[in-house]
């Protein structure tokens, strides 16, 4: 069962709340409720906006459980490690990141670009934080400066989400172990 269901479930439960009770609540179908829990659809913003004051939660700690079960432990902890390390508070943690890996080669992001396929401004908005980078692009530059997949999720982890949300997804991922 995933975590979000387990949590979110354990609190309903106290409440005496049903998930068709809670699809009246949030207004939504009872059926697309069932299957954001099952984890077959994901959580929208409106949705976990209307969930958190039900479920008297705050949203990052109901985001850590949705990271919790979306990353591995060591993508968690990575992520946590470089966000609390990380000592540049205004700038994208990837982008510094991946700019320092490049400049240790002497590779340039036109350069990079070339040796995976892409688009140069694709991969500039990628690495910049603007769009998702895709599975393909991350094992891509994975290979190329010869890093991790994780240690690069860790670095979009730390970006997006707050350490409190970060910490919180470990350590439901930890217990759930």
């Amino acid at each position: 069962m995933l975590i979000v269901t387990k949590k979110t479930d354990e609190i309903l439960k106290e409440k005496n709340l049903s998930h068709y009770k809670l699809s009246k609540l949030i207004k939504k179908n009872e059926s697309y409720i069932n299957h954001i829990f099952r984890g077959e659809q994901p959580f929208s913003k409106n949705v976990i906006k209307k969930l958190l004051p039900i479920l008297e939660v705050s949203k990052e700690e109901f985001q850590g459980w949705i990271l919790s079960d979306k990353y591995s432990s060591e993508v968690l902890k990575l992520a946590i490690e470089t966000k609390k390390g990380f000592q540049f508070k205004r700038k994208s943690i990837l982008t510094v990141k991946i700019d320092m890996l490049l400049q240790e080669r002497n590779m340039s992001r036109t350069a990079l670009a070339k040796q995976i396929t892409y688009s140069q401004s694709g991969l500039n908005r990628m690495i910049t934080g603007k769009i998702n980078m895709s599975g393909f692009v991350l094992e891509k530059i994975s290979n190329i400066l010869d890093i991790s997949q994780n240690e690069i999720l860790s670095w979009v982890l730390a970006d997006k989400y707050t350490l409190q949300t970060l910490e919180t997804a470990y350590s439901c991922k930890n217990l759930a172990s």
